[in-house]
């Protein structure tokens, strides 16, 4: 974890104190408010209707079934990145998309498999990591030149050529670049902050939904009552739930 955070560059693992504080200011305005909620749920809502569309238009869907997870990862990418990066892929085979999936497929990897890291578990085994620790930099290293390349600098082009002044932030990532040119935190912490922000926020939400999704597929009883809550709050055969119709439902919250 030392080697993919910088150190404790990012957020989520530096050290308790002034920078860690200033960080978690850095981040809770342009990722965890209200209004970030309001802003950004007709994205998301659109990210749900087209995984809808594509399932339905799959006629695998209807007879011998498909895997859900990718469409869904793909889901989870997107609403991400048009938050943070007011950007999307188009398609489960968009080059960059599988290029980022699998650089934090693997960063996912070898911070938690014992495989890998067995140091962390017997630690007089340390001394026999080098290999493993060469290759979590060389990951470390190229994950985040990616996001640097593709995402950061693009977005600091974007801005130049704009005049973006603070009035027209739109995304996360310009919130945290304004953070930057104020010198309140240096090129790395933002770096290091995308790289937070891809571990924590996609493969856990991703885990929790494919999990809700699998009960409910197993469990036709509560999948009914589900949906005698959403026909009876928001009328017969609904088809698309929003974020205010959430709060409406209360045994699809639970």
């Amino acid at each position: 974890i030392w080697i993919f955070t910088g150190k404790g560059q990012d957020m989520v693992f530096t050290v308790y104190g002034d920078h860690w504080r200033k960080m978690r200011r850095i981040m809770t305005v342009p990722f965890f408010t209200n209004k970030v909620v309001q802003q950004n749920r007709l994205g998301w809502e659109d990210e749900i209707r087209r995984v809808v569309e594509d399932v339905r238009a799959d006629p695998k869907a209807a007879s011998e079934g498909i895997v859900l997870r990718r469409r869904l990862q793909l889901m989870m990418y997107n609403n991400l990145y048009r938050i943070m990066f007011d950007t999307r892929f188009e398609s489960e085979n968009d080059p960059l998309f599988l290029k980022l999936r699998a650089l934090n497929g693997e960063r996912s990897r070898l911070a938690q498999s014992f495989e890998y890291n067995y140091g962390d578990f017997i630690p007089i085994l340390r001394p026999f990591l080098r290999g493993y620790l060469k290759i979590c930099k060389e990951v470390k290293d190229r994950r985040i030149q990616l996001f640097k390349d593709h995402f950061v600098e693009e977005r600091k082009k974007l801005a130049s050529t704009k005049g973006a002044t603070s009035q027209e932030l739109k995304c996360a990532i310009d919130h945290i670049l304004e953070a930057e040119r104020k010198g309140e935190i240096n090129e790395d912490n933002v770096l290091y902050i995308v790289e937070n922000i891809n571990v924590a926020a996609i493969e856990t939400t991703l885990w929790s939904v494919e999990w809700g999704i699998a009960e409910l597929v197993n469990h036709p009883r509560i999948q009914k009552k589900l949906r005698d809550e959403i026909d009876t709050v928001l009328g017969p055969g609904a088809q698309v739930v929003t974020e205010p119709d959430t709060h409406k439902l209360p045994y699809l919250q639970a």
